[in-house]
């Protein structure tokens, strides 16, 4: 197991952001920033049907940025990110039009492209934060580990509840800058909590998180809002309507986790009709996260000091 760990990971969803923001009838101001990954650059362009000036390039140890100019002879339209399907990172695209619009789009190795004559269509801050959750395997193990700590459907709404709140409270503090706060050290008591949580799921003692699990939810979702406001800060929010980008983001999170519980459950329910899981097998799975949040603690512990 100890081995396995070391193949694992957890990391923010760290998309690149495509930005062009029009400057007259035919031009458009294009800034074009790829995330470094597993230390190095992913050598995404920027393909469209206008003509492209390269104007300036440079770097810096976490990501590349390029700032051109377009020139559109005819309307804007195609807009492909090439490169993109061999990844697996998304695409952020936000285009700003003379009239003060704007829309944005999301774009992924399954479909790099987008027809910008079309008007965007699914809300792409809902759509980051079902990915954000999705892809961010520490939030997803702590959602998963209540299941094992919770009775009842009525407990276990009360928690999802509380978890919610809390994580939106700290999100939203964190997006308008009320609240600033280092990602390691939050990173790093997020798998510190998901440690906890897998104690007292194998624990036989009462403990406060076994009687009071929505109390104790709230604080550590107030921690886990600062882990979402990572890759919240990543993307930004549209200043004309932050709110309801920050709104649809939350509750694209929260669908995420009732996905996840959803499928657990289901999971769950058909496997013992199928077949009796002594209790040694059931806690197998705790023993597997406890030990690779274990992991990523000391991991990010580390790196907080420098030693990796």
């Amino acid at each position: 197991m100890l081995l396995l760990a070391l193949q694992a990971g957890a990391h923010e969803i760290r998309p690149a952001l495509l930005t062009l923001t029009q400057t007259s009838e035919t031009n458009y101001d294009v800034s074009f920033k790829q995330p470094q990954v597993q230390g190095r650059f992913l050598n995404l362009a920027v393909k469209t049907n206008c003509e492209q000036s390269r104007r300036d390039a440079r770097t810096s140890a976490a990501a590349l940025l390029e700032s051109f100019t377009l020139v559109c002879t005819e309307p804007l339209a195609q807009i492909r990110i090439s490169g993109l399907e061999k990844t697996l990172i998304d695409t952020m695209i936000t285009i700003e039009r003379i009239d003060g619009s704007r829309e944005n789009y999301l774009v992924n190795g399954r479909e790099p492209s987008i027809d910008a004559t079309q008007g965007a269509s699914t809300p792409v801050y809902f759509v980051l934060g079902i990915e954000h959750l999705f892809f961010g395997i520490d939030h997803v193990l702590f959602v998963l580990l209540l299941l094992y700590l919770i009775s009842g459907w009525m407990n276990l709404v009360k928690v999802i509840t509380s978890f919610t709140v809390a994580h939106s409270i700290t999100l939203g503090l964190s997006a308008f800058d009320v609240v600033s706060v280092a990602q390691g050290p939050v990173e790093s008591l997020i798998a510190l909590s998901i440690v906890m949580l897998a104690a007292e799921a194998l624990s036989d003692s009462k403990s406060l998180i076994q009687s009071q699990p929505w109390l104790i939810t709230f604080i550590f979702g107030l921690l886990h809002g600062l882990g979402f406001a990572g890759a919240l800060s990543e993307i930004g929010l549209p200043e004309d309507t932050a709110v309801i980008a920050l709104l649809l983001f939350n509750i694209g999170i929260e669908v995420g986790q009732l996905v996840i519980i959803a499928i657990a459950l289901c999971f769950t329910y058909l496997l013992q009709m199928v077949i009796t899981i002594p209790m040694r097998i059931a806690v197998l799975p705790v023993y597997m996260v406890g030990g690779l949040a274990t992991y990523w603690f000391i991991e990010r512990s580390l790196m907080i000091v420098g030693w990796i």
